[in-house]
């Protein structure tokens, strides 16, 4: 006889879940996740002073400051074949190369790093209240790539030194330019 493996009660027969507990009986392990090593181009923008000007101000004047700001970096990286993996406050980190490779996805991170300031500058013409500066940063290496991740649900696509590398470089780049 069978024994339920959440109530410990034996089971006379075959059944999807333990009459005596409700404990489903056949669960499926969860899919493997797919994953590849792959050569990528990772890229961090972060705005200059955002924490520490929005600290004192109401959140829907921070993201009504932010909004523009992330549709802006969205359309500039996706216009040149990245992915935005995540946004995390007033940074962003995309990656290029991931899911789909070019042969020039160092080259169309770098394109899109400088749209991307290009397109700071339009904002602050056309909204001089918002007075944004960022810093970007650019890296290729190897990465651990989770293919079929969903980054609009918040999953990761890479994982790797070539991340923590493209942060640190941000962190360096002179305001308004890139390393």
């Amino acid at each position: 006889m069978a024994l339920c493996n959440s109530c410990g009660k034996e089971l006379s027969g075959e059944f999807p879940f333990c009459p005596f507990c409700g404990a489903a009986l056949a669960e499926s392990a969860p899919p493997r996740a797919h994953e590849e090593r792959k050569v990528v181009t990772v890229l961090f923008c972060d705005l200059v002073g955002f924490t520490a000007a929005s600290e004192a101000a109401d959140p829907e004047d921070v993201r009504s400051r932010i909004r523009p700001y992330h549709a802006r970096l969205r359309q500039e990286i996706e216009g040149d074949g990245g992915t935005v993996e995540k946004f995390i406050g007033d940074a962003a980190m995309a990656v290029f190369g991931a899911p789909v490779a070019h042969e020039d996805d160092a080259e169309r991170a770098v394109r899109a790093g400088l749209r991307i300031l290009e397109a700071i500058e339009e904002l602050n013409e056309q909204e001089p209240a918002l007075s944004l500066q960022v810093r970007i940063g650019v890296n290729t290496g190897e990465a651990v790539v989770a293919l079929g991740s969903r980054p609009e649900e918040g999953e990761g696509i890479v994982t790797g030194d070539v991340v923590n590398t493209a942060s640190r470089l941000q962190g360096a780049a002179p305001v308004n330019g890139i390393a």
